[in-house]
């Protein structure tokens, strides 16, 4: 079936792809509640074991990065041949843009209630401290640690495509594996991680989205609604990931971010500034205060699971993060990719954390909405509770536009990325550019194979797959660092 297609492509890669793909939502469509709470008991068992690793292994790569940062092999430069070469605010607007989707406006009006019910009943903690983790935790979980496990792969991937330009863009490739087997596995967990997240990104993303255009139209949710959506969004994304980086995903990007500022800005105008900024100023503090502490705690709820829950997450999304990092860092130094992608990720993320939560928190305190009372009797779901909470502004109903605007270009840049990292895995050579159908073939399959799983019940199984898949990654990391520390040292740098 194989046999006419591009000579370019990489036919295992693709095959991998489309098996697993189908391979992963067999599994999840036979028995959603079934497979879901076999993965998610799964996932208990392996977060409640490897917790150490998790927590001390996230802090030390944290360290480690920032030694290389600071060292001089920092100042080497990733050269990745047929890349282009970015602009400061273009760079920096992908890499948050394709690292960050929907889900971050969603959890920085909601998470806060999370912590917030887990501490109260803390007898050694008054209000105010347990209104100050609360504000904190998002903040953590959000930030420098989170987007340093994005960084690793980018700089493993830049460092190893420079020295050897002709490198496939997958594990296997870029760590040299030439073992069948190993290879094999190493590409298993390098696309499943992909299609994993993208399955999570969109079950995750769509009611959000659907719930919001629900609120401004005045209409009820529906399946035509959400299907509506849904052909929207993919129209936008596969027209998009069709004509590329340049064309497409930097655009979105750099769309999305002014758009972001701007909201962020204008809920800050209209909402309760003073207490936004106040207690904004507190929570930094409190979360720099308290970094090394929250990074370094085991054994209790949040840690468990919050923190390491948060750090799976992360790593089983960082090969599709980092790969889209690498693809547009070209001509970047090590030191521009590590610090670039660390401070610049994590001032976004804590800027929209700070806003929102400070904003839900304000209308919990002044009585307004009872968020944590709503949320831990399920009186109302997350995406509701988040309408709410902008509905509390004036002109809330030109702010849903925009935040749905916002959440559909999230989404799209989200998925783009996705696609493109699939496609350049995709390719014989790193430094080929992948082929537009190619990209459309996997845009419709990352559109098509989640989309159905959410109407069956099947993202929570995805998302216990894809942090399950975060164990293994453990180890893949390790090795990631000791080829970033062979390849550096072979570098002579003056």
């Amino acid at each position: 079936m194989l046999k006419n297609i591009n000579p370019n492509w990489n036919k295992s890669v693709i095959s991998i792809t489309i098996i697993l793909s189908l391979v992963l939502s067999i599994f999840v469509i036979i028995s959603p509640d079934y497979s879901s709470t076999i993965l998610k008991n799964t996932y208990i068992a392996l977060s409640n074991y490897f917790e150490s690793f998790f927590m001390y292994g996230t802090f030390g790569l944290l360290i480690f990065l920032f030694l290389i940062g600071f060292s001089k092999y920092g100042s080497f430069k990733v050269k990745l041949s047929n890349k282009p070469t970015y602009s400061l605010f273009s760079w920096s607007s992908m890499l948050f843009a394709g690292g960050i989707g929907a889900t971050l406006l969603y959890w920085s009006t909601v998470e806060w209630i999370e912590y917030f019910n887990i501490l109260k009943n803390d007898l050694s903690l008054d209000k105010n401290e347990v209104l100050l983790y609360s504000r904190a935790y998002p903040l953590f979980h959000w930030g420098f640690s989170a987007w340093a496990i994005y960084c690793l792969p980018a700089v493993a991937f830049g460092i190893a495509l420079t020295l050897k330009p002709d490198s496939k863009l997958t594990f296997s490739g870029i760590l040299g594996v030439d073992n069948y087997i190993y290879k094999f596995i190493l590409d298993i967990l390098y696309i499943g991680a992909i299609i994993c997240g993208a399955g999570v990104g969109l079950g995750l993303s769509f009611p959000l989205i659907s719930s919001v255009i629900s609120d401004v139209l005045s209409i009820e949710r529906t399946f035509g609604l959400d299907i509506f959506t849904i052909i929207l969004c993919s129209f936008i994304f596969g027209l998009s990931a069709y004509v590329g980086i340049q064309k497409g995903i930097k655009r979105l990007s750099n769309i999305n971010v002014s758009i972001v500022i701007m909201f962020l800005l204008i809920v800050l105008i209209l909402g309760p500034s003073q207490y936004i900024l106040s207690n904004s100023i507190d929570s930094v503090s409190f979360m720099l205060k308290n970094f090394v502490e929250m990074s370094l705690t085991t054994g209790t709820e949040i840690s468990i699971n919050w923190s390491v829950f948060y750090w799976a997450w992360w790593l089983a999304l960082a090969p599709m993060i980092g790969t889209f990092i690498v693809n547009v860092s070209n001509n970047k130094s090590l030191r521009q990719i590590i610090f670039g992608t660390i401070f610049i990720g994590s001032i976004g993320c804590i800027f929209s954390m700070l806003i929102l939560s400070n904003l839900s928190i304000s209308l919990f305190e002044s009585g307004s909405i009872d968020g944590p009372n709503l949320i831990e009797n399920n009186l109302i779901t997350r995406e509701s509770l988040v309408v709410e909470t902008l509905s509390s502004l004036n002109y809330s109903n030109i702010l849903l536009i925009v935040f749905s605007v916002i959440l559909i270009i999230f989404l799209c840049t989200t998925y783009d990325s996705a696609t493109y990292v699939l496609a350049s895995a995709s390719m014989k050579k790193s430094s080929m550019e992948s082929s537009k159908s190619l990209r459309v073939l996997f845009a419709i399959l990352l559109v098509v194979q989640p989309t159905l799983l959410m109407y069956l019940n099947g993202v929570d199984s995805f998302k216990w797959i894809m942090v399950i898949f975060s164990v293994p990654l453990l180890f893949i990391y390790l090795m990631l660092i000791y080829s970033i520390l062979k390849n550096v040292y072979s570098i002579k740098i003056t």
